[in-house]
């Protein structure tokens, strides 16, 4: 059979690359609805294969799906029900305690104040602190407002109710047809390159696999860990901030950070020794020590091949340019992307291009044989 002419490469890589391009139009176009359908697919994804262990049972799919959408939705359901309220009781408490962290806080670098009198002349030093007031009441004010104008605002409540009520709609049906989708999708697929492509499905699938269950059992171990360290401690919303500090270790070091300042902020406003600061401090050292070389290396590792940098640049990429929709479909896009990248890269090393190969040169040579 007659090789490829180079010109008919390019024809097909720009009809990918246009192909691409389209989806990717349409995707941002409609990304105001599509947040349901996104985490609709994403839920009838995690379900399948415990669909298909219930089918060896003998249990009907439609009987299989049906009960594993109601056991996920109400696991959330209750998980919602039970956290909405501690989440609503720590942030009041908050509110009410804030005039006091802030006085204690003052107090504490207090000392430190003072040296900074004494080197800053008196009048500059006045107009920082009227300046860094302004600012820090500025900054309490925009937040209050945020807060408010997401309670109140029309679209995020109208897509928070779709997403609530058409999420479990879209994935029964989804997971329900899951099989005829697949096969509908490697029907369409080039019959010359169906074995090759139904390979890299399965490795894309692989590494969203093992990032899922791993980053899932790092986040949860987190967690827990941070919660119990900080709540020994004795710092005040101790399990608040070790729940979000794990659950954010989704994002490289992003989570830490975060977990870190607060916690730290709390602690200089709460704790009137250097021990118990000191104590807060060890707890965000230990827990960066578990996650970076025992928890990320033995429950993610190598295995799915995504360095951390590309990991935060898929996040950061995909909340730029589509929001919260872009964050949920960040990572299945950069393995997608990897697995795709590694093919292109052995196809390359093993071409005659790289091994400096001429054509030419070898039917000549397969000629003198």
């Amino acid at each position: 059979m007659k090789e490829p002419t180079l010109l008919l490469l390019n024809r097909r890589v720009w009809i990918w690359a246009l192909i691409f391009a389209g989806a990717l139009t349409l995707f941002y176009l409609f990304k105001g609805i599509l947040l349901p359908f996104i985490v609709g697919i994403l839920v009838a994804y995690l379900l399948n294969p415990a669909v298909l262990k219930l089918e060896t049972f003998n249990i009907p799919r439609i009987l299989s799906t049906t009960l594993m959408i109601l056991l996920f939705f109400i696991a959330i359901g209750g998980l919602l029900f039970f956290t909405i309220p501690f989440l609503k009781q720590e942030l009041l408490l908050l509110a009410q305690h804030l005039p006091a962290y802030g006085e204690r806080l003052y107090q504490t670098t207090l000392p430190l104040l003072e040296q900074l009198n004494d080197v800053i002349p008196v009048k500059h030093f006045n107009q920082l602190k009227t300046t860094a007031s302004a600012y820090f009441g500025d900054m309490l004010s925009w937040g209050f407002k945020a807060i408010a104008s997401i309670l109140t605002n029309t679209l995020a409540l109208a897509n928070l109710l779709s997403l609530v009520v058409l999420t479990p709609v879209i994935a029964f049906y989804l997971l329900r047809d899951w099989p005829r989708f697949t096969s509908m999708l490697i029907g369409l697929l080039p019959l010359n390159h169906t074995k090759t492509i139904k390979n890299q499905l399965s490795l894309i699938n692989q590494t969203l696999a093992n990032y899922v269950r791993g980053q899932s059992l790092v986040c949860l171990s987190l967690a827990f860990y941070y919660s119990i360290g900080l709540k020994i401690t004795n710092l005040d919303f101790a399990f608040t901030i070790g729940i979000a500090t794990g659950l954010l270790a989704f994002i490289p070091y992003f989570g830490f950070l975060l977990g870190a300042t607060v916690a730290f902020g709390l602690a200089f406003s709460q704790f009137n020794d250097w021990t118990s600061i000191g104590w807060v401090a060890a707890v965000f050292a230990v827990g960066q020590g578990l996650e970076s070389y025992l928890l990320t290396p033995k429950f993610v590792g190598e295995r799915i091949g995504l360095h951390p940098v590309w990991i935060i640049f898929a996040l950061l990429a995909g909340g730029v340019l589509f929001g919260f929709l872009g964050i949920i479909m960040a990572m299945p896009i950069a393995a997608t992307l990897s697995v795709i990248v590694r093919f292109t890269l052995k196809k390359y090393y093993a071409s005659e291009f790289y091994r400096g190969i001429s054509p030419h040169k070898h039917k000549a040579a397969s000629a003198q044989k």
